[in-house]
């Protein structure tokens, strides 16, 4: 800031003769201004009293802390928030629990996917959430292991804010966290509890765990043998892993754990596979550069525990798996069909342990409404080799038919943009994503929720093949060449199928409203695949030997496409239930009758095992080049059809859901 200095006053007693006088001047009379108040100094103001920095050095003084221990205002701070890392490791025994064979047997939606893939593996999850929470603790505790720090900050609004470390005034908590506020920098910084000592207790177990011998398939003496020599392992790395030591050395700089990974590495070598033998290496190798002397940081200390912990849940996956192969392989003509004989008890009582509260009030809807579609239905359901003539049809066979009715109606009603962007393009029964259950799905299906989806947007997908092919078949009949025939519209079904990156059903989703649920990089991308599939039919349409694209009839193809192909379209509707009613009758003919065969646990176990399909319904006209796409969505539905009814006939019979509907319309 520049300074001015005061305007110099001449004095009184002026040494100029002209102004001089006998007597003095009277003496001024000096104005007096009102005393300023004092200013009270609030406890926040802050003085930075330390010592200067020098040019080059970060702002704020050399020493000390701007931050404040005093009562913070109340900040919404998420102690679940990922911006705050976990306490435990992200593998530790609670989440091996999860790979024993018991609890897998257990666990009602393994054993339900187990019913559509015989083959189904078990493998760690590694979703992006888990990814980066794992991420986010491992960079705490090398944070921790670097600095001492374990403080995570937020702003005001509860919100993370770049780390404002309250170290040097909060000393680490034992148990729960503390929270120091700094008004000056508006932000609360949440000091948590150190995560060295869990981390070395849980690693230490796991690896016990891990080591420990299994019992299945083993002779009374083998398991005495076992056991003794897995004690005498864990004596020694008992000797060897001292977690309180450790945490001590840690504190003092003076741990080196070549020594103990060396050891760590001959035990697993000694239980793993040799597949897992490298790892085990690159684990030691990366842990021996850490000795004194060696190249090796804190951070290279950390990943090599990571790799260790990373180990230990491979080699838990694979004897969970060695023992479900055993089974497998000598009790596989008693285990499958166990389980497929008793997956409705099983199901339904899971259902009822987790339903209880909720009822069947929208299984009521939705089965309700696919009777009273099949009771307005005039003509007869096509059925090889005689129709069904549903009013006709006793109570248990409405029931049964209502049920595929439901199902079918539920895969050909729209799923979300939200929904065509997260599912895979393609996903076996064993790796299909997690998803809660859907607002307008029935109770029963909570565990088909994702196949549900999946299966909708196969439905998107075809709707959308349907509707090329049609503009494709009136391209060539305005272009007054020949009507395409079978080869033809084969090889336009494939184009379009390729170039619309299997998923042609993001050409539905362009406009209108479904198109505000979608980001606009995404949205550009599926417009420009719609483009391209309509200028592929253009250029189609003018003959197999075309080579350019007229003009004329790619504007006509466009304008077409944008009116008739999208979501809500009259034609879009009209094309999407007739192609609703081809599945169903495909449905149909793989599945009934039910009951009067060899029976529904029958119908179930033959259809796991490959049995052929049953004939195929008479396809209308224009829907034959998409036969094997319809067969393949039939076969899917009627294998999830007959699981649900071999689990739930009984109930939406015994219940009267029916009944109690249309005595609702009688009254």
């Amino acid at each position: 800031m520049d300074y001015e200095l005061p305007v110099k006053r001449k004095a009184d007693d002026d040494d100029d003769p002209q102004n001089s006088t006998m007597w003095p001047a009277p003496p001024r009379q000096r104005l007096l201004r009102p005393a300023k108040r004092p200013c009270l100094r609030h406890p926040n103001d802050l003085e930075d009293i330390g010592i200067v920095p020098g040019p080059n050095a970060d702002p704020g003084p050399a020493s000390g802390s701007l931050l404040q221990l005093r009562k913070a205002p109340a900040i919404p701070i998420d102690a679940s928030s990922s911006h705050i890392a976990s306490h435990t490791p992200p593998i530790s025994r609670t989440t091996l629990k999860e790979l024993d064979l018991e609890a897998i047997m257990r666990n009602p939606q393994l054993r339900h996917d187990l019913l559509f893939d015989g083959n189904l593996q078990f493998r760690p999850t590694s979703t992006r959430r888990k990814t980066e929470r794992a991420e986010k603790y491992w960079e705490a505790v090398t944070t921790e292991l670097e600095t001492g720090c374990t403080c995570v900050s937020f702003d005001v609004r509860g919100k993370p804010h770049p780390t404002v470390c309250a170290c040097a005034h909060v000393s680490t908590p034992a148990v729960h966290p503390v929270v120091a506020y700094s008004p000056t920098l508006h932000v609360a910084t949440l000091r948590t509890p150190s995560r060295i000592r869990p981390l070395l207790d849980e690693f230490l177990e796991v690896l016990l765990l891990v080591i420990q011998p299994l019992s299945a398939g083993a002779s009374p003496s083998q398991t005495a043998v076992q056991q003794t020599e897995h004690l005498a392992q864990a004596a020694y790395i008992r000797s060897l892993f001292d977690p309180a030591l450790i945490e001590q050395e840690l504190k003092h700089k003076l741990f080196d754990p070549s020594s103990l990974f060396r050891a760590i590495g001959v035990t697993l070598q000694g239980h793993c596979a040799p597949m897992r033998d490298q790892a085990v290496d690159l684990m030691v190798q990366l842990a021996q550069t850490c000795a004194p002397g060696g190249v090796g940081t804190k951070a290279d200390a950390v990943k090599a525990v990571r790799m260790c912990l990373d180990i230990l849940e491979l080699m838990k996956l694979a004897s969970c798996l060695s023992l479900c192969r055993d089974i497998a392989n000598h009790q596989l003509q008693t285990l499958r069909p166990f389980l497929i004989r008793t997956s409705g008890q099983f199901e339904l009582r899971s259902f009822k342990t987790r339903k209880n509260a909720q009822g069947f009030q929208k299984t009521r809807q939705w089965l309700a409404a696919a009777h009273s579609s099949l009771l307005a239905r005039t003509e007869p359901i096509v059925y090889h080799p005689n129709h069904l003539d549903y009013h006709t049809l006793q109570r248990n066979q409405q029931v049964y038919l209502a049920t595929l009715k439901g199902l079918t109606d539920l895969i050909f009603t729209h799923p979300s943009a939200a929904h065509l962007i997260s599912l895979p393009v393609s996903a076996s029964q064993g790796s299909l994503p997690t998803i809660s259950s859907q607002p307008g799905h029935p109770e029963t299906t909570y565990l088909d929720t994702a196949r549900l989806l999946l299966l909708s947007v196969d439905a998107v997908d075809l709707v959308a093949q349907y509707m090329f092919l049609l503009l494709f078949r009136q391209l060539r009949l305005s272009n007054k060449t020949s009507a395409a025939d079978d080869s033809e519209l084969s090889r336009i079904k494939c184009e379009i199928r390729d170039i619309g990156s299997a998923r042609p059903g993001y050409a539905l989703y362009c406009t209108g409203s479904a198109a505000s649920q979608v980001d606009a990089d995404e949205l550009d991308k599926w417009r420009s695949l719609k483009q391209s599939v309509v200028l592929q039919i253009a250029m189609r349409a003018g003959g197999a030997g075309a080579t350019t694209v007229d003009e004329g009839v790619l504007s006509l193809a466009q304008r077409w496409a944008d009116e008739n192909i999208q979501h809500g379209s009259a034609l879009e509707g009209m094309l999407r239930n007739r192609l609703r009613d081809a599945v169903f009758h495909a449905v149909v003919a793989r599945t009934y009758p039910g009951r009067e065969s060899a029976g529904v646990g029958s119908g179930l176990a033959n259809l796991n095992t490959g049995a052929a399909s049953a004939p195929f319904a008479p396809l209308m006209t224009g829907l034959e080049t998409l036969d094997q796409e319809i067969a393949a969505l039939a076969e899917s539905i009627a294998r999830l059809a007959l699981i649900h009814i071999n689990t739930y006939l009984g109930v939406y019979e015994n219940e009267n859901f029916l009944e109690a509907e249309e005595g609702q319309e009688q009254r």
